[in-house]
């Protein structure tokens, strides 16, 4: 016979196999294996069964103390404990329904479902368990557990609660609703409504989101999280529209903290081993920095588009780019602040020494714009200011000196008084006049 004819007879005869199987597995019945006792009420076609009541329906088997059995709706009504289990989990509660038409299988207070192999855990109120497509829906004071085993043996737990939840077990894949928050070692998401594949480790998040880890923390109107291989730590953050990233350093070694803050339409992250290594801002970007002994003297990064590079969590490199402007201040080892650097142009690149902490090159380009820059000395203009309230105190006390001797006679010393104030003055307007641009 030709193979191609061979196939052709073959298909139907498979087809019509997997139908028989489906029809059968459809058709199974459901038997009532154990019960202490039973009562008949023929008229409602059900039964009464209680104690150590025991049934089962292909793989699936249930277990409790009280059953209304509805022979003719094929459905068990179960309360006094509820026991159900199935090749792949369990399911435990108070109380339970089971509908055999649709496979489906309803749970109520203190319910509790996992699976054989430990890998999640739900709580709630209330549970739905469609056992055909292996899907778990708790729309009551829901929680889930999913649980991973590391190499080095310790679990690492993650855990969501909403006021609903839809877990696709086949899948690994969670839908939460309303006040959503997920918890896995330090990082805590919060959001109106989020899902969350287990499988490819990826959150995705809307609805007033906000992203904490232990030195970062992000917001926006969507985030888009993806974790590393392992599904323990961060890899990579997307924050779409209104987006704000904020990374913080603790002291160190008598070293100051430092806080970077960053603003736009949309922010891109960069993790790895749960440090940032790379921040992108576009639209609108907008960034400070500051040490957290001087939080006055914010360094300023304002353009079209940030790019900020790390290493070891400190700031590296950063380029602005389009429309850029930025402002840094200069920072003396005993901590007091010398001067600041003013630049604009089409594109700032600012190289940074990570163990100061400071900046250590600024190189300006310009196109369209000029660049320019200029350095303010903030000491000889504070040198100046206190020069000047000084001439000023004594400008006061030789005018002083001057009206007491209008009324004199000898008006040598008025004079001379007059001609003092006047040199006063001069050495005030001197004080009081800026630096000029370097």
């Amino acid at each position: 016979m030709n193979s191609s004819l061979f196939k052709l007879w073959l298909l139907p005869l498979l087809l019509v196999a997997l139908l028989a199987t489906s029809a059968a597995a459809q058709s199974s019945p459901l038997i009532m294996k154990h019960a202490d006792s039973l009562a008949v009420a023929r008229k409602r076609g059900t039964l009464l069964l209680q104690g150590r009541v025991h049934f089962i329906h292909d793989s699936i088997q249930f277990r409790t103390q009280r059953a209304f059995w509805h022979k003719d709706a094929e459905s068990v009504q179960c309360s006094g404990g509820f026991l159900f289990t199935h090749p792949s989990g369990y399911i435990k509660a108070q109380n339970g329904l089971y509908q055999k038409k649709s496979a489906i299988a309803t749970a109520s207070g203190d319910v509790y479902a996992g699976d054989s192999a430990a890998s999640y855990l739900f709580t709630g109120d209330y549970l739905e368990y469609d056992r055909e497509r292996e899907i778990l829906t708790m729309p009551q004071k829901p929680k889930l557990y999913q649980f991973e085993k590391q190499k080095s043996g310790k679990i690492d737990t993650v855990t969501i609660s909403a006021k609903r939840i839809v877990y696709n077990k086949k899948d690994a894949f969670a839908q939460a609703f309303d006040e959503v928050k997920v918890t896995q070692n330090d990082m805590v998401v919060t959001c109106d409504t989020g899902f969350f594949d287990r499988k490819n480790n990826w959150l995705s998040m809307k609805g007033h989101p906000t992203c904490d880890l232990k030195n970062y923390h992000l917001t926006g109107d969507s985030i888009f999280l993806v974790l590393d291989s392992t599904g323990k730590s961060l890899k990579s953050a997307l924050v779409i529209r209104n987006a704000h990233g904020v990374q913080q350093e603790e002291p160190k070694k008598n070293a100051p903290g430092s806080v970077t803050e960053a603003f736009g339409d949309t922010l891109y992250a960069e993790f790895s081993n749960e440090k940032i290594e790379r921040l992108y801002v576009n639209l609108n970007a907008r960034g400070f920095f500051y040490e957290t002994d001087l939080k006055d003297y914010r360094n300023l990064m304002d353009g079209d588009r940030l790019d900020l590079y790390f290493n070891q969590g400190k700031m590296d490199k950063a380029v602005v780019s389009g429309k850029a402007q930025s402002t840094y201040f200069y920072v003396k080892k005993d901590r007091s602040v010398s001067g600041k650097n003013e630049a604009t142009g089409d594109t700032i690149h600012i190289l940074f020494d990570a163990q100061k902490n400071a900046v250590k090159s600024l190189k300006l380009l310009g196109a369209a714009a000029m660049a320019s820059g200029r350095y303010i000395d903030m000491e000889k203009t504070e040198r100046l200011k206190r020069e000047a309230e000084a001439a000023k105190a004594s400008e006061k006390a030789a005018e002083k000196e001057l009206d007491k001797n209008k009324e004199s006679s000898d008006n040598k010393d008025a004079k001379t008084v007059k001609s003092k104030l006047e040199m006063m003055r001069k050495i005030r307007e001197k004080a009081v006049t800026p630096p000029k641009d370097l």
